[in-house]
């Protein structure tokens, strides 16, 4: 029989809460994204995804402390972080988005934002390894 891996019991509120805030912070991440205009379709303005970013991420700044666990304080430390300097891009590439013709320019603002919030990618790995066998 194959035994699943498994979040410890003590450990499954703070993960949850987790997992609901990653989900929300890649939701707005893509959807930031899907404002760059490629193709032939006219996305919305960047500054409208820079907005919905800004007000997914001070939410979830203020819910960060549900899931600070000591097992995880290094990962949480770092996604407080990525949140903060998520947070002081987004005025800086509204003014680019806003003055330059540049999509170059435009981009590279916006990449400095979304690498940023890398780092709840690798607390997502390590909450897995978290896991034990049940």
């Amino acid at each position: 029989m194959l035994r699943r891996k498994r979040m410890p019991e003590d450990l499954e509120p703070a993960w949850t809460v987790f997992l609901e805030q990653a989900e929300r912070v890649e939701t707005a991440r893509q959807a930031l994204l899907r404002c760059l205009p490629v193709g032939r379709v006219d996305p919305a303005p960047v500054p409208v995804g820079l907005d919905l970013l800004r007000d997914e991420l001070e939410a979830v700044a203020a819910e960060m402390p549900c899931w600070k666990v000591d097992a995880m304080a290094e990962q949480w430390v770092a996604c407080e972080s990525a949140v903060a300097e998520a947070l002081d891009r987004i005025e800086p590439a509204r003014v680019v988005a806003e003055e330059s013709q540049e999509l170059e320019h435009v981009v590279v603002s916006v990449s400095k934002i979304v690498s940023a919030l890398d780092a709840w990618r690798e607390a997502e790995r390590g909450w897995l390894s978290l896991r034990t066998r049940s």
